[in-house]
């Protein structure tokens, strides 16, 4: 049985991930899941925002999009094309019979999506290219390469599962020219080594200003979340201090739960 606390469930992660909680964030993409506690020193200091896998979820770069002043936005993944477009609405639009709340929320992502990638904004890319290290695909090296987005102004938001890890090193290296990163670790359990390496390295040039554990994915053994979500900024903005409504230095009251139906989790940090 899991420790429990009022409302929450307890979950357990090293110190290194605490935030520091010292930056005024701001929450961008959706209220639970597809949304992220971000610096808003980083959003105004970024003018390139790098997406390495899309899926079905808009939130995060709409919004950016919507409240930076961005130059390009460039999301990379291959699943994603107008047939899966139509595949997937066409299966919304059935379903809507019996589960409306589906269709409305597929609606509002091919919206954002039309919005971001088919509008002939420049600088605005869907690349129909899977990142990652396997054979076939582009590095994340490359795909930032490509942007050349100078020091501190290129926005990151990736997951990482299985192979994917196998990359984390590019994105160590490519620290100067970070204004922030949203990160997705998958199966974080059986990765925390790699997981700790990474944060650990990561910690010496940004601030980490959120951590969350996914209340979807379930927790492992005595409260170890299999799934954890986290942001970082850039320790010296580009632009710092430009004031964003709705900025608060306290994060816990920004972060969510990904799904409000269950049980969120609350993090404990140990030694």
């Amino acid at each position: 049985m899991f420790i429990r606390t009022k409302k929450k469930k307890a979950c357990f992660l090293p110190k290194i991930f605490e935030p520091r909680g010292v930056n005024d964030l701001i929450r961008l993409g959706s209220d639970h899941d597809g949304g992220y506690v971000v610096s808003a020193d980083a959003v105004a200091s970024t003018r390139h925002m790098l997406s390495l896998g899309l899926g079905y979820n808009c939130d995060f770069p709409y919004d950016l999009a919507a409240m930076g002043r961005l130059d390009s936005l460039t999301c990379y993944d291959a699943s994603i094309d107008p047939d899966a477009l139509r595949r997937r609405f066409l299966k919304a639009r059935l379903l809507s019979v019996v589960q409306p709340d589906r269709h409305r929320r597929f609606l509002e992502y091919y919206k954002q999506y039309k919005s971001l990638f088919d509008s002939g904004r420049p600088g605005f890319a869907h690349l129909r290219e899977d990142a990652g290290m396997a054979e076939g695909m582009v590095s994340p090296a490359e795909t930032i390469g490509r942007i050349d987005p100078g020091t501190g102004r290129l926005f990151l938001k990736v997951d990482v599962g299985g192979r994917e890890y196998d990359f984390l090193d590019q994105i160590i290296e490519a620290n100067e020219t970070l204004s922030g990163l949203v990160i997705v670790f998958h199966s974080a359990v059986e990765h925390m080594r790699e997981i700790e390496v990474f944060v650990s390295a990561m910690r010496e040039f940004m601030t980490i200003d959120n951590t969350a554990a996914d209340n979807t994915a379930g927790l492992t053994g005595i409260g170890s979340p299999n799934r954890i979500e986290m942001s970082f900024s850039a320790k010296f903005a580009s632009e710092p201090h430009i004031p964003i409504a709705g900025a608060s230095t306290r994060y816990k009251v920004l972060t969510a739960p990904n799904d409000p139906n269950l049980t969120e989790y609350e993090i404990f940090y140990v030694e």
